[in-house]
């Protein structure tokens, strides 16, 4: 059945209609006699009407396609796969760790960029956080601006360093708690331990279970950490040992039904990702799906081919008597 998505316009019809055929008034201009022309073969007859209901016809149509109408298709059962995920990066300075080439957080965003590639119908969110962390990007379909925020972080991203893990689950859960999908998950990356901000992480993986949200832990760094410094404009490395808490992180994943993994370079950070968008693919049916043809180009063709002939007929081809 057809369907008219501007139904507004079709109010307009019955005036054109009276418009274009109501009697019209008698000219006040007087003529003596019309034999002449009628002696010249010229006569008011329907052929003479012909190029005033083209006309008519033609503007009804166009008032028509205003209205937009709409020929149904077969209704059609659309699957999907698609969850909200939050995702959550560690911008802090120890990311800068040259321990991956070019650092870890530039190995961490192009790899996450290449994640996002892959999940078109998933609603995505994307946290960013150091001694304090905070929602970049809300979650969205539109991945194109996830993937251009993306671009932009940096470890001054985040004012205040440190490694607020807590923080960082928190806002995480609270951009999931309202989300009414079969599937939710935070994917956390880090390189170190909770040593900033203000709540526990074990109290956030708590309310993460509560709330049906999975974590998914990803402790990322080699047992040293090598930070180059600017010194009288020569590079030099400052190394540290350790830094990553992997109890914690285990921890967080086990409690909310996640995994945690361990990334010592780019090529395990890759299959890490790899791994955990062939376990979180959540099918759904859309079964009240319909998609509709527009039939409004049609009329408009259709207008075209007789306005241009009834507008010659009328005006030029033949001649009314009055």
């Amino acid at each position: 059945m057809i369907r008219f998505a501007n139904p507004i316009f079709l109010i307009f019809i019955p005036l054109i209609i009276y418009v274009f055929f109501r009697r019209r008034k008698k000219s006040s201009l007087k003529f003596s006699s019309v034999k002449l022309l009628k002696s010249q073969g010229f006569k008011n007859t329907f052929k003479h009407k012909i190029g005033r209901y083209l006309i008519a016809l033609a503007v009804v149509l166009l008032v028509l396609a205003l209205a937009r109408p709409q020929l149904p298709q077969k209704d059609a059962l659309i699957k999907q796969e698609g969850i909200d995920i939050a995702m959550v990066l560690d911008v802090s300075g120890s990311m800068l760790s040259v321990d991956f080439e070019p650092n870890r957080l530039e190995v961490a965003r192009k790899t996450i960029e290449g994640f996002i590639e892959k999940r078109p119908s998933d609603r995505i969110s994307l946290i960013i956080f150091a001694g304090t962390a905070y929602t970049r990007v809300p979650l969205t379909l539109d991945h194109n601006i996830l993937r251009e925020s993306l671009k932009g972080v940096k470890t001054e991203s985040v004012n205040e360093d440190g490694t607020a893990i807590g923080m960082a689950v928190s806002v995480g859960v609270n951009r999931l708690k309202k989300s009414d999908s079969p599937s939710k998950i935070i994917i956390l990356v880090t390189d170190g331990d909770n040593n900033a901000g203000t709540i526990n992480p074990d109290t956030a993986s708590e309310l993460a279970k509560e709330m049906g949200i999975k974590i998914y832990t990803i402790g990322v760094g080699t047992d040293k950490t090598i930070i180059p410094t600017e010194v009288f404009g020569r590079t030099r490395y400052q190394q540290y040992e350790g830094g990553l808490n992997e109890e914690l992180l285990k921890r967080i994943a086990e409690t909310t039904n996640g995994q945690y993994y361990r990334v010592k370079d780019s090529k395990a950070m890759s299959q890490v990702f790899s791994d955990i968008d062939k376990l979180e693919k959540t099918e759904f049916d859309e079964d009240n799906f319909k998609q509709y043809t527009e039939l409004a180009f049609i009329l408009i063709a259709m207008a075209l081919v007789l306005l241009l002939p009834g507008i010659f007929l009328d005006r030029y081809y033949y001649i009314r008597i009055p």
